[in-house]
């Protein structure tokens, strides 16, 4: 029984509650399945917020911002998981043993382009379509572009302004290629052609 104005404490994540073992076999047995360092059952809906709990533990320090491919693989724009890519702002002072550690790139970052989910801090979709159109390589990486600015209702000219923000962004002229070439899969009316 609850007694009044107690709230229940909250139900410890499956990746603690089981041993690696059980856990391995679960996923084995085709009741669990991997959701980045965390674990999920195979019927519950994956959501963007479940994907960022499920990166919460790797990355402690609210300091440091989940982004580029990480980020896109939150918002549902990758499969499968990712490795781990962050940055701090170059304001947050993070020790640099920490950002070794976690191969965050400092960058400069304003509020606005981070959102918090469950306790993780993400760059926004809008940053996040900027990151990636500026420094992933990936052969998929206009696909990406373009899935998430149809996903998210982004337009094309939207990213592009988003590039202008910042007069002195590395790689911008490659960023203008690829959103221009994404936009060519996503369409003016905002259809894919995919």
């Amino acid at each position: 029984m609850i007694a009044l104005g107690v709230a229940p404490r909250p139900r410890r994540p499956l990746s603690e509650r089981l041993s690696p073992t059980e856990l391995g076999a679960a996923v084995l047995d085709g009741e669990l399945q991997r959701l980045g360092d965390d674990v999920a059952p195979i019927d519950l809906p994956v959501t963007t917020r479940s994907r960022a709990r499920a990166l919460r533990r790797a990355v402690p320090d609210r300091r440091v911002i989940v982004s580029d491919r990480s980020a896109a693989w939150i918002w549902g724009w990758v499969l499968p998981v990712p490795p781990l890519t962050t940055s701090v702002s170059i304001t947050a002072r993070v020790p640099s043993p920490e950002r070794r550690r976690l191969r965050a790139r400092e960058v400069v970052i304003d509020p606005d382009e981070t959102v918090e989910l469950d306790g993780l801090i993400v760059t926004t979709p809008q940053r996040t379509l900027v990151d990636l159109a500026r420094h992933d390589t990936a052969p998929d990486a206009i696909e990406v572009v373009a899935r998430g600015m149809l996903e998210h209702r982004i337009p094309p000219d939207e990213v592009a302004r988003a590039l202008d923000r910042r007069t002195r962004l590395a790689y911008v002229r490659r960023a203008r290629a690829l959103v221009a070439a994404a936009a060519q899969l996503v369409g003016a009316d905002g259809v894919s052609r995919c």
